[in-house]
């Protein structure tokens, strides 16, 4: 690969931040909260999208991701029902940000490869050589049933999305023409400028076998669910991925985790706070309707793991809890560096507010801390 191969102008390659932080899914309806609650996320609100991303670009966030969504999950949420398609929403962030990563996120089966390479060449160019890509290689059947029809079998999604990529990576690395001939694609003279400005930063979010596999081989980073909590289980986990990317492939690859975030004076009112949207307005249909579509579609988990994930489900996606004190941020955060995770998305039930609470009263701890160096391009701050 020619000097496409640089990832350095993207932050998630670049920083040397030891614990990365991006915004997460704030693009769809309910952000992660899977709630009825008055306060929850609305996505086709533009100007709290942006404004909340702009403050996350100000104080050094690494990556911007959104959620790729079709169709919501019924319920009375139906929650991820309304969403902003994703190489649109990056292209307008892009233009609207100074530093911070921004990504697509983007279901394979979904756009042509040349039209999706086109697109974040684009998008590259507009950022500045910040732009990432997420891919996604379709595990909700009503959602891809939308696109033509019955979905493949798990394991062929990752073997299209193998040429699928490999299509995306000759546009942007081609001079002049090219053919592409396999099971999937039968492409002639295939043409694609300009090329991105460097290679956007690739990251999948595979938990089964085949889906580690493509992190491994294809990604620079990984973006799991934590089946554990703890330092051994989060360490044993993120382990997994980044010995079979050196092991089987030389590759060093990062692994990223998402999170919900509460925080307040005390655990109890973080703990509080939570447990109103998720036991008072959690929508448990749209969480029956995903738990069923990911225990069967993704190999994650099983039915029973995914049972047990419930709260957490409608708390934030089943994402890592970040919920107590300014102070138990930097703990929780901890942990998860010790472990070996390189990065955390952060999502809030109030995302405008959240991240507003995040930058005055954690931020400044993480930097005390040495989890994050101090951001010179934000105002002293003084945290307490």
């Amino acid at each position: 690969m020619n000097a496409m191969a640089q990832v350095s102008s993207n932050p998630m390659a670049s920083s040397t931040n030891k614990m990365k932080l991006g915004v997460f899914a704030i693009n769809a309806h309910g952000g992660c909260a899977i709630t009825t609650a008055p306060e929850v996320h609305r996505a086709e609100d533009w100007k709290t999208n942006i404004e909340t991303v702009k403050l996350a670009d100000e104080a050094g966030f690494e990556a911007a991701i959104p959620i790729g969504r079709w169709r919501g999950f019924g319920g009375d949420s139906n929650f991820g029902g309304t969403s902003l398609e994703t190489y649109t929403w990056a292209a307008a962030v892009a233009a609207s940000t100074k530093q911070i990563a921004t990504v697509t996120t983007s279901h394979v089966p979904t756009v042509h490869p040349l039209f999706a390479a086109k697109q974040a060449a684009t998008i590259d160019h507009v950022s500045g050589g910040r732009f990432g890509l997420n891919i996604i290689c379709g595990w909700f059947g009503p959602e891809m049933r939308m696109f033509g029809g019955s979905m493949m079998e798990h394991d062929e999604r990752y073997d299209f999305a193998d040429q699928w990529l490999e299509i995306a990576q000759k546009a942007w690395t081609t001079e002049g023409y090219f053919d592409y001939k396999s099971k999937y694609f039968n492409i002639e003279q295939a043409f694609s400028e300009p090329k991105p400005l460097s290679r956007p930063f690739l990251i999948n979010a595979g938990g089964s076998a085949r889906g580690k596999r493509y992190c491994a081989q294809h990604c620079d980073a990984a973006f799991i669910i934590l089946g554990a909590h703890d330092l051994e289980g989060v360490a044993k986990q993120v382990r997994s991925y980044k010995d079979l990317a050196k092991n089987e492939f030389g590759r060093d690859l990062k692994v990223w985790c998402y999170s919900y975030v509460s925080v307040a004076e005390t655990l109890e009112k973080a703990k509080s706070y939570v447990d109103r949207y998720v036991l008072d307005y959690g929508d448990d249909q749209a969480c029956d309707n995903i738990v069923k579509e990911l225990g069967i579609q993704t190999g994650i988990f099983t039915p029973d793991q995914a049972e047990q994930f419930r709260y957490h489900f409608k708390a934030g996606w089943a994402g890592f809890p970040l919920v107590g004190t300014p102070e138990m941020m930097v703990d929780h955060l901890g942990l998860l560096s010790d472990a070996g995770m390189d990065g955390v998305c952060l999502s809030w039930l109030d995302y405008n507010n959240g991240i507003k609470q995040w930058n005055a009263e954690v931020m400044p701890l993480l930097e005390k801390s040495g989890l994050r160096e101090r951001n010179d391009a934000q105002p002293m701050r003084v945290a307490g």
